[in-house]
């Protein structure tokens, strides 16, 4: 494997250009798939915390940090009690409680210290036995033969997963949606909407399996049912800037050109062929085009793209967290006690990276924007449909403009808009848990303010009090936020140096970065696909 570039790191290195670095990460997370058993079997001490037990390292929205060597959870009163050190902003110790020095606990009749969950921002341990209602970052050693196969020669390959969504029809379960794929920590927490692009038996009961296919800490604070009334032979659609619709007749493109030949084929139907490029080995902002033409319906139509990520932004998003290693967590707290003007900062980044800008050729023959399609993930396929401005001409000239290399085309068609449809909001009504049924998960799921917490080979069925009906469009509304676990694989990357000029020069960090990338595209699908965490069962 050719290794990603790195610049030694002074220890002295300025403090405040570090903290910026998790930001970069906000729109370019990725999710992983495909099923390979294995167990977490080695997990690392972190340095210079206690090495010899297990800790808990409690990140404030304050800044301050405990650093607890015993500890329970309360969640009735969503409180940690612990004795260790409570240390503040610039780790100068506090207070201790029964904090061990010389290898001896110093005596006295210290009360635990009692941290309320609304005050934490994530929590740092090697033990990756279940945490409260509050997101975890664990670090992990792994060192399965699986695992050795897949992730080794490619520390940037055993990738994490958002929460993904199944539903079964007969004897199929199908993989429909991935959730809240940017939300890495609770001040990126969104709430996202998937089509569910697989009809069931009309009157089956509706039931949907969330999985925590990867090693996270998943935050799921809700997975609601939207259902759409519908006439026959349409397909109600969701803008991309909110509103739903009810489309019908879609129509494939009479042409469809990138770099002079015709993709018609690849992106003219959905089906299992996607259309994609590879990335430029020389810059990973570099664009590139597609343009189409479609027969004018003569009413008023939209644009419906099926499309999901490539993995390059999987891998930068990676990679910036190996650059920060042990200190991940640190940057993170920073990151939600001091998010508004960092984010901005960073916001380059995003910018040269972007999404699908879909424009149209006017009469005079100028390209004029008119919306851009952003969503991220690499598993599933989406369905995103962009509301064009009318024209007398014959025909509709749509121009797609994109990162070379960044996005899979599935289908791009053209469709009459109907009219708005209001969706009906439905929340579940049971949720089971090995074929058992789970009323604290429900609780959880159903209370605005709980999570439901969901670790590696997790597996959650929420049923709902309806039925399929072929008439109605479904989607499924999840809201939460994820904590990467951190791959001891990828702690050789850490230089905050290099953290720091790739916020400072996003342009010349994705220069940079293309030949590394591009080394290890042809094979990264692959091993994506064969990375999914499953528990193995006894």
């Amino acid at each position: 494997m050719t290794p990603a570039p790195t610049i030694r790191l002074r220890p002295n290195k300025i403090r405040a250009l570090a903290i910026l670095l998790i930001p970069i990460c906000l729109e370019f997370t990725g999710c992983a798939s495909r099923r390979v058993s294995r167990e977490l079997t080695q997990v690392e001490q972190i340095k210079n915390i206690n090495p010899k037990r297990e800790y808990l390292k409690i990140h404030l929205k304050s800044g301050n940090l405990y650093v607890l060597h015993s500890w329970k959870i309360n969640e009735s009163n969503r409180t940690i009690s612990g004795l260790g050190n409570h240390l503040d902003f610039n780790r100068r110790i506090i207070e201790s409680r029964e904090a061990t020095v010389n290898s001896k606990k110093i005596s006295g009749n210290f009360q635990p210290f009692e941290i309320p969950f609304d005050e934490i921002v994530v929590l740092e341990t090697n033990d990756k036995g279940n945490n409260p209602g509050v997101a975890a970052m664990v670090i992990v050693g792994l060192a399965t033969v699986p695992l050795a196969i897949y992730c080794l020669t490619n520390p940037k390959a055993c990738f994490g997963s958002c929460p993904t969504f199944y539903v079964q029809k007969d004897t199929i379960s199908k993989l429909v949606a991935e959730g809240f794929s940017s939300s890495i920590s609770q001040s990126l927490e969104e709430k996202d909407i998937d089509l569910i692009d697989f009809p069931l038996n009309d009157g089956d009961p509706f039931k949907i399996t969330v999985k925590n296919e990867a090693l996270e800490t998943h935050m799921i604070r809700s997975v609601n049912l939207l259902a759409c009334k519908k006439t026959s032979g349409s397909r109600v659609l969701q803008e991309v800037d909110g509103n739903f619709y009810e489309t019908s007749d879609l129509k494939a493109p009479l042409k469809a050109e990138y770099q002079s030949r015709s993709v018609l084929d690849e992106i003219g139907n959905k089906d299992v062929e996607e259309w994609f490029s590879l990335a430029d080995s020389s810059n990973l902002a570099k664009k590139e085009n597609i343009f189409l033409e479609f027969e004018n319906p003569g009413k008023e139509f939209g644009l419906i793209i099926n499309k999901r990520q490539s993995l390059m932004t999987t891998y930068l998003f990676y990679h910036s967290i190996s650059l920060m290693g042990r200190a991940t967590s640190f940057y993170m707290t920073e990151m939600e006690t001091r998010s508004h003007w960092l984010k901005k900062r960073i916001s380059r980044m995003y910018v040269l990276l972007g999404g699908i800008e879909v424009s149209v050729l006017d009469r005079n023959q100028r390209w004029i924007p008119v919306n851009t399609v952003r969503e991220a993930g690499p598993i599933v396929s989406d369905v995103h449909l962009i509301r064009l401005p009318k024209n007398n001409s014959k025909t509709v000239k749509v121009r797609l403009r994109m990162v070379q290399g960044l996005w899979r085309i599935n289908m791009v068609n053209l469709a009459t808009i109907n009219h708005e449809v209001i969706p009906q909001r439905i929340a579940p009504d049971g949720v089971f848990q090995s074929s058992v049924k789970n009323q604290e998960a429900l609780k959880k799921l159903l209370h605005p303010d709980h999570y439901l917490v969901t670790f590696p080979g997790d597996v959650y069925r929420i049923d709902y009090p309806v039925l399929y009906k072929k008439d109605h469009e479904y989607f499924i509304e999840s809201q939460g936020y994820y904590i990467e676990w951190i791959r001891e694989e990828w702690l050789q990357y850490e230089n905050l140096r290099s953290a720091k000029k790739m916020l400072l020069n996003p342009s010349w960090y994705l220069k940079k970065m293309a030949p590394y990338y591009k080394s290890q595209e042809p094979e990264m699908e692959k091993v994506f696909w064969n990375s999914r965490y499953t528990k193995i069962e006894n």
